[in-house]
């Protein structure tokens, strides 16, 4: 039986909450290592939801693969603040994750860890690319990307209504309610969940700056992944209306044109799926795109 453990991953700042899960009989490198995977939230989330304890589940009982999911400074039960455009800040996030485990282990593993792998879900994939730009030296072999943005600036054209527009223009920021009807207003920056009869409702302050530095964020240094030792999958609902399409196959694309052999990028569309991925259904198949793919890229990983 898988056993869980959960821990903090100390950043500037903030203190980073973190759960791991080890299978019974981890699966090891060929220097004995742990091999570890890394779970990345999208915006406005945490590692709470049914998503991430699904596929850690998932990689222990299927893959006997060891997992670490975290919340992002500002989010879930992580302490700090966040912002809407602080992609390179939760970059910053991921390679301390990775660092920690690389350098002292995961609690309830013994002996020494190494990270194998990267899933991150919508803004969490986007980070998770970033973080396989700027810190290269650190990427490990296997990046996994659910329903990932790429063109950052054109989505916020579409998200925004008139009302939204013309706070910003007033006074320079506005609050965007999400996920329900019944926002609490006594918060006043950040963002915050109620548990309702509605759902979880959030609160988000938006400002201009938030907007600027979200539309400069380049996704197209995915040019300039380790291609030469990594392998992507690139997966996304074909119901997904938050993230177009074309996003996806950009990412093809641009991977594909980095890789020196055309089976380090799998691009993967699900029939049915949307972008959260709740449904019992759509986690089924996103199953069935994930399994095959891990069990080869695994072992082409030294697992």
């Amino acid at each position: 039986m898988a056993s869980l453990t959960q821990f903090f991953v100390p950043v500037k700042d903030a203190q980073l909450r973190a759960r791991a899960i080890r299978p019974p009989k981890p699966r090891r490198t060929v220097d004995r290592a742990t091999g570890v995977f890394v779970l990345c939230h999208g915006m406005m989330a945490s590692i709470d939801a049914p998503m991430f304890g699904w596929f850690q589940s998932l990689l222990a009982q299927k893959l006997s693969i060891a997992s670490v999911a975290f919340d992002f400074h500002g989010n879930g039960k992580s302490t700090g603040t966040t912002s809407y455009g602080n992609y390179y800040e939760e970059v910053d996030d991921i390679c301390a994750v990775v660092e920690h485990i690389n350098n002292y282990g995961v609690p309830g593993i013994s002996g020494k860890s190494t990270v194998v792998g990267i899933l991150g879900h919508s803004k969490g994939a986007s980070s998770m690319f970033l973080f396989g730009f700027k810190y290269a030296y650190l990427c490990p072999p296997l990046l996994v990307a659910l329903s990932a943005r790429f063109w950052l600036a054109r989505e916020i054209t579409m998200r925004w209504t008139e009302e939204n527009r013309q706070a910003l223009q007033k006074s320079g920021k506005f609050l965007w309610r999400t996920y329900g009807k019944k926002p609490n207003k006594s918060q006043s920056a950040g963002y915050k969940c109620d548990n309702t009869a509605q759902g979880c409702v959030k609160e988000y302050w938006i400002s201009a700056k938030d907007l600027a530095e979200r539309s400069a964020t380049d996704m197209a240094v995915v040019q300039a992944l380790p291609m030469h030792r990594c392998f992507v999958l690139n997966v996304t609902g074909a119901c997904d209306q938050i993230v177009p399409a074309d996003d996806v196959w950009e990412y093809d694309r641009l991977i594909r044109l980095a890789s020196p052999d055309a089976g380090r990028m799998t691009t993967h569309i699900v029939p049915g799926a949307s972008h959260f991925w709740t449904k019992l259904s759509e986690l089924d198949a996103l199953e069935q795109a994930l399994l095959p793919w891990l069990t080869c890229m695994l072992s082409r990983a030294g697992l």
